[in-house]
């Protein structure tokens, strides 16, 4: 069977594969997060740089995994990647596409502010990621912002309320074609 998002999410757990140590673990997103897992592709200020961008897009995407999320399905098996950069026609990898854009992001900052994107309040970074979403960046060097924010957005609401308890939180009936074997 191919396996879709939108399949993925509404039949799975969210349950992806983290190897620590010699171990592989199979947790949701927000219980790596929570657990402090190792990232396996993305560097400790790449994820940073992600976190903040997303909390401020989507809030909650912090604590929901978004760190872990994208870190594990770019370290995923291409086919089965649940990304939404697979399904816009943009070829693989996709890590320059992620990375690029975190860089990016992260140089707005420090010309505007002459600060880390960590270090920002949200006056500061809302200006920013205004921009980005309409594509007004000046000296951006990685993918469209715009598209780039779309993208971005995208995965951090598959994270937040693409899961049952995020179908509550938005009090909308939950009602998938499959039900999970167990609760999210």
């Amino acid at each position: 069977m191919n396996t879709t998002r939108r399949n993925f999410l509404k039949s799975s757990t969210l349950a992806l594969s983290f190897v620590v140590g010699a171990k592989t673990l199979l947790l949701s997103p927000r219980q790596a997060y929570a657990l402090s897992i190792p990232l396996q592709i993305l560097s400790e200020s790449e994820a940073t740089i992600l976190e903040v961008l997303a909390e401020a897009i989507v809030p909650g995407a912090r604590v929901a995994g978004i760190r872990h999320f994208i870190d594990s399905q770019l370290n995923a098996d291409v086919d089965s990647s649940l990304l939404m950069i697979r399904y816009l026609g943009v070829p693989a990898p996709y890590l320059g596409f992620y990375t690029n854009g975190l860089r990016s992001s992260e140089e707005q900052a420090q010309a505007r502010h002459k600060k880390n994107i960590a270090a920002l309040n949200i006056t500061e970074l809302s200006p920013i990621i205004d921009d980005m979403a309409e594509g007004n960046v000046n000296n951006w060097s990685g993918p469209p912002a715009s598209f780039f924010f779309f993208v971005l957005r995208s995965d951090a609401a598959d994270v937040v309320y693409g899961t049952q308890e995020g179908f509550d939180r938005l009090d909308i009936p939950y009602m998938p074609h499959i039900l999970p074997e167990q609760p999210w």
